[in-house]
């Protein structure tokens, strides 16, 4: 085995295992709030597994590839922030009746 090759393995199996934590804490929840951090986290992990895909194979064809997950990550993010403050603005309301 070469360096290479176990390199390549141990990144495999720290994003395996990362990417099923946060699978796990998307189905879990309790909040919509958890789930979308852990989408965010495995929209990260994504962009690192290509990026680090890219180094090993020194290329950059991934780029545009990256650069859209991201957009979508970012947006995703503040479309759910923005539900979030729309309902708790909702419940403030409801509680000053």
């Amino acid at each position: 085995m070469t360096v290479n090759s176990v390199l390549i393995a141990a990144i495999a199996v720290v994003f395996a295992a990362a990417a099923l934590l946060a699978i796990i804490r998307m189905i879990k929840g309790p909040s919509i709030l958890d789930r979308a951090i852990a989408s965010d986290v495995l929209l990260s992990e994504v962009l690192c597994i290509l990026g680090a895909e890219a180094v090993i194979n020194k290329h950059m064809y991934t780029l545009p590839i990256m650069l859209m997950i991201s957009a979508t990550g970012i947006l995703g993010t503040v479309a759910v922030a923005r539900f979030v403050a729309r309902r708790d603005r909702a419940k403030l309301r409801e509680d000053e009746r």
